[in-house]
C-alpha cells in the first residue's frame, strides 16, 4: 500500500473506530509498519523479556535473545545499540501490564524515539500503582474489607477501573466509579472563627465580604456534623468550598464544635458567602467508612479497608497510585508515544496551581506526538508540556483526570526560543477532570506565544472549565500581524462542565495576566490575540453564578468569538469582562437562564473602576427563552468608548411586557435603547426562524429575516457527532 493511502487508512480507523471496539481505535499492523518502516525496531515484553538482550527481536528465541523487560532497561539498550540520534529508534511495547516504581528519564541521547503499542496486540497498559490483589482482602464486618499494606496511601486508588472514593461524610448519593470528589451533599458551615461587621455568617457582603486571616484556620461546625469521638480525626481532612475553588484543609484538631487545620487555607472562610453556600465534605475518617465504593488507607497500621460491590473482590484487584511520573522528557527532540495505556499515578500529596505532578512531563523538547493513547485513573496531570515546540496531542482519550488532562505551560518570556510554538492538540476526547483538585481545574490549560491550534475536541465532565486559554502574561497590539492570531480555538464541543460544583468559569475560559484587570493598567499589553469559531459549547451549570459559554476575563483584549453555537447555559453566552478590540460576530445564541445573555466591563474589574472597554457584538442572533433574562447586568456598563452594537436579531420566546420593556442596558426598552446609545439601529426584534429549537439544530430557515441583516446561517451538527476520538454510547 503506497504511504497516502497507508496515511488515509490509518486516519479513517481514527475515526471512525474498529471492529474490535478498542478507543482510540488502533490502525492495522500494515500502517504501523510504513509508520515505522526507516527505524531502527526494538521490543520490550514485561512477561517474556531480559533486559540483558539485544531487544531486537519481538519473542524470544531460546534463552540468547530476545526482546527488553523494563523500561530503563530498554532505554538504556537502545542508547548503546544506536549509531547516532539522529537514526530514528522504535520501541514496540508487547501486550501486558507494566509496573512501574520509578520515572523513565529520556534526554538528548533519546532523540528520535517513538515508543509503541505492538500492532495486533491488546494495547499495553503502563501503571504507576501498587496493586493489592482482590483475594488478599478478609472480611473484617459483614460490609467492609481489609488486607495489609505497607506501601504509601494514596486519595486516588482504584478498584478495577473505578475510581474509589475516600471514606467521607457525607456519602455521595450514589457511587459510579466516575464521581468527582466536589459532588454533593454536603456539610454545612454554622458560623466563623471570627466575625466582623463586614465579615459575618449572614453574609453581610453577599456575592463577597471581607474576612481575616483567623478564618483561614478552621470554622465551627453544626452538632452532629463532625463526631469528637473519632478515633483518630488528624486522618482527615475537610474540603471546603469557595466561589471558583474548593480547597482541603487538614484536621489539626476537633473540639468544642470546632474543627481546627493544622495549616491555613488560601482563602478564608466566608470571603464568598452566596457562591461558596457554606459547604464542606469531611473525608478519610475510618468511623466514615459506610457506604459502597469508599475506602481507607490506615498507612500508621498498615492495614487497607474498602468497603466493595458485593462480589467485585473475586474479580477485580484494588490499584493504588504510588508513581507522580512515568515518563520525564528533558532537551531533546522528536519523542513520540502511540497506541499505549496509562492508568493510576499519584500526585505526591500536592494541590496546588501548578500543573506538575503529570504522567508524561516534557521540557525543552522540540518535536512530541502522543497519539492514540489512553490516559485514565490519573490523579494530577495526564501531559505536561513546558518551553517546547511542534507539539501534536492527537486522537487520544482521556478519563478521570485529578486536575488537567493536558497543560501546556508558559515562562512568561516571549524571547525564550523553547516558549511553546505550534502547538496541535486535536481530535481528543476528555471526560472527567479536576476529579480531585479543584482549584479552577480544566480539562485544557494552553499557554503560549504562536501558533496554538486546540480544534475537533470534545470535552465534559469538569467542575469548573472545559478548557482555560492564556492566563499568562499577554502581548502587545503589534505582536503579531493583522491577519493572525495566537490561539485558534476551533470546532470543539464543550458540554455538561461546572455540574452545579463551582462558579464563575465558562466552558471556553480565556484570561490574560491578573494586572490588565486592575485600575489604570497598561492595556497596550493585554492583548491575547485568540480567535473562537465554529465551537458548540453548551449545559454549562454552576453552584451560584457564571457558567458562561465564552468568557474573556481580566480585560483580555483582541479575542475574536465568531459562528459559534451557545446554548443551554447557567449565564451569559459570552462576556467581555473589560478589554480592547473584542468581536462577538454571527454566533447563534439559544438563553435560558434568568441573568444576562452578554457581559461587558463592571466595577469588580479595576478595583471599583472601569477599565476600559471597545468591543463590537454585531450580526449575533440571540433566542432568549426566559421572560427574567436581560441583555446585561444592572453592574455591567462602560466608561469611555460606548461598545458597539448592531445588525442583530434579537426574540423574547415570552409575551411579558417587562422584558420588552426593560431587557436593553439600564432597563429599557428597544426603542429607547437605540435612541440613547445609537446602537443596534439596524438590528430587529423578531423570530429568528431556527431550524428545530427542540432538537437544538439552529441552523437559519431560508425565509429568515437574518439574511437580510448580512447573518449567515452556522451548521455545527457535525461538531457535535464528529468531535473528539472516542464516541459515548
Amino acid at each position: 500500500m503506497r504511504p497516502f493511502l497507508l496515511f488515509v487508512a490509518s486516519l479513517f480507523l481514527q475515526l471512525v473506530g474498529s471492529s474490535f471496539g478498542t478507543c482510540p481505535p488502533r490502525p492495522d499492523q500494515g500502517v504501523v509498519s510504513e509508520e515505522h518502516k526507516n527505524s531502527k525496531l526494538f521490543y520490550i515484553d514485561d512477561e517474556n523479556g531480559n533486559d540483558s538482550w539485544s531487544g531486537t527481536l519481538a519473542s524470544p528465541n531460546g534463552n540468547d535473545d530476545g526482546p527488553f523487560k523494563t523500561f530503563q532497561g530498554a532505554v538504556s539498550g537502545i542508547r548503546k545499540q544506536r549509531d547516532s540520534t539522529l537514526e530514528k529508534a522504535t520501541l514496540f511495547v508487547r501486550k501486558g501490564t507494566y509496573f512501574l516504581s520509578t520515572p523513565v528519564t529520556l534526554d538528548s541521547r533519546d532523540a528520535s524515539l517513538s515508543i509503541v503499542g505492538y500492532p495486533g496486540d491488546k494495547r499495553p497498559l503502563i501503571t504507576g500503582a501498587t496493586k493489592i490483589p482482590g483475594a488478599e482482602f478478609l472480611p473484617y464486618d459483614q460490609t467492609r474489607y481489609a488486607t495489609f499494606f505497607n506501601g504509601i496511601c494514596s486519595k486516588h486508588v482504584f478498584l478495577g477501573e473505578n475510581r474509589l472514593a475516600r471514606a467521607r461524610k457525607p456519602n455521595l448519593q450514589s457511587w459510579t466509579g466516575r464521581d468527582l470528589t466536589g459532588e454533593g451533599p454536603y456539610l454545612t458551615i454554622k458560623d466563623l472563627f471570627v466575625s466582623t461587621p463586614d465579615c459575618n455568617r449572614q453574609g453581610s457582603g453577599g456575592f463577597s465580604q471581607s474576612c481575616p486571616d483567623q478564618n483561614k484556620l478552621g470554622f465551627v461546625y453544626e452538632e452532629g456534623d463532625i463526631d469528637e469521638n473519632w478515633q483518630d480525626p488528624t486522618t482527615g481532612e475537610i474540603l471546603v468550598f469557595q466561589a471558583w475553588v474548593a480547597e482541603r484543609g487538614h484536621i489539626g484538631h476537633i473540639g468544642n464544635s470546632q474543627v481546627d487545620f493544622s495549616e491555613p487555607l488560601r482563602y478564608a472562610i466566608g470571603s464568598h458567602p452566596k457562591p461558596s453556600g457554606w459547604r464542606y465534605v469531611v473525608e478519610n475518617i475510618f468511623e466514615e467508612l459506610d457506604a459502597v465504593g469508599e475506602y481507607f488507607c490506615d498507612e500508621r497500621n498498615g492495614l487497607f479497608f474498602i468497603y466493595p460491590l458485593e462480589g467485585a473482590l473475586d474479580t477485580d484487584d484494588v490499584f493504588v497510585g504510588t508513581l507522580e511520573t512515568f515518563f520525564r522528557v528533558r532537551n531533546t527532540n522528536d519523542i513520540r508515544f502511540s497506541d499505549l495505556e496509562f492508568r493510576h499515578s499519584h500526585d505526591g500529596d500536592f494541590a496546588g496551581y501548578n500543573e506538575r505532578p503529570a504522567i508524561l512531563d516534557f521540557e525543552n523538547t522540540d518535536g512530541i506526538r502522543v497519539d492514540r493513547c489512553y490516559f485514565a485513573n490519573v490523579a494530577y496531570t495526564a501531559v505536561y508540556f513546558l518551553s517546547c515546540l511542534n507539539v501534536n496531542i492527537f486522537a487520544n482519550n482521556f478519563l478521570d483526570i485529578g486536575y488537567f488532562a493536558v497543560s501546556s505551560d508558559y515562562r512568561n518570556d516571549p524571547n525564550d526560543p523553547y516558549a511553546n510554538r505550534n502547538i496541535f492538540i486535536r481530535k481528543n476526547t476528555f471526560e472527567g477532570c479536576g476529579v480531585s483538585n479543584m482549584l479552577q481545574p480544566a480539562c485544557l490549560h494552553v499557554r503560549g506565544v504562536g501558533n496554538l491550534h486546540v480544534s475537533g475536541n470534545e470535552i465534559s465532565g469538569t467542575p469548573y472549565a472545559g478548557m482555560r486559554i492564556g492566563w499568562q502574561l499577554t502581548f502587545s497590539l503589534d505582536y503579531i500581524a493583522n491577519e493572525e492570531y495566537i490561539f485558534y480555538i476551533e470546532r470543539n464541543h464543550v458540554h455538561d462542565f461546572g455540574l452545579g460544583i463551582l462558579s464563575d468559569f465558562a466552558g471556553i475560559y480565556l484570561s490574560s495576566n491578573p494586572d490588565c484587570g486592575k485600575a489604570n493598567a497598561d492595556l497596550t499589553v493585554c492583548y491575547l490575540h485568540a480567535y473562537v469559531s465554529k465551537n458548540v459549547v453548551h449545559a454549562g451549570e454552576s453552584y451560584n453564578y457564571g457558567a458562561i459559554g465564552v468568557y474573556g476575563d481580566t480585560a483580555v483584549s483582541r479575542l475574536t468569538v465568531e459562528r459559534n453555537w451557545l446554548y443551554d447555559l447557567d449565564e451569559a453566552a459570552v462576556n467581555f469582562h473589560c478589554g480592547q478590540q473584542n468581536v462577538a460576530l454571527n454566533n447563534m445564541v439559544y438563553h435560558v437562564a434568568d441573568t444576562r445573555v452578554f457581559g461587558v466591563c463592571n466595577s469588580i474589574v479595576g478595583e471599583g473602576q472601569a477599565v476600559q472597554q471597545i468591543l463590537t457584538f454585531k450580526k449575533n442572533v440571540v433566542f432568549v427563552n426566559n421572560a427574567e433574562a436581560r441583555l446585561y447586568r444592572n453592574s455591567d456598563f462602560w466608561e469611555y468608548d460606548m461598545p458597539v452594537l448592531d445588525e442583530n436579531i434579537y426574540f423574547f420566546n415570552s409575551t411579558d411586557e417587562r422584558q420588552t420593556n426593560e431587557f436593553f442596558p439600564m432597563g429599557i426598552s428597544f426603542n429607547e435603547w437605540q435612541e440613547s446609545s445609537g446602537n443596534d439601529i439596524n438590528s430587529y426584534i423578531i423570530q429568528p426562524r431556527f431550524r428545530n429549537v427542540k432538537r437544538q439544530d439552529f441552523r437559519l430557515r431560508c425565509t429568515s429575516t437574518a439574511f437580510e441583516l448580512g447573518i449567515k446561517s452556522v451548521d455545527l451538527r457535525y461538531i457535535r457527532s464528529s468531535s473528539g476520538i472516542c464516541r459515548k454510547n
